[in-house]
């Protein structure tokens, strides 16, 4: 199974979050979720950065 590395920023929040999964758009779903209560849930300027295999 391979996996990617990705990293997050918002300018709202001032914040980067760096993290990895097997499934990127999985995961992207998974921070724009409200039940998860993620920081990254605040952030509505939320954009990829960078992914890496």
């Amino acid at each position: 199974m391979e996996y990617c590395v990705y990293i997050l920023h918002s300018d709202s929040l001032s914040r980067f979050y760096i993290g990895y999964t097997s499934n990127l758009d999985l995961r992207i779903a998974f921070h724009e979720n409200p039940e998860t209560r993620k920081f990254t849930y605040n952030a509505k300027d939320l954009c990829t950065l960078a992914s890496f295999l």
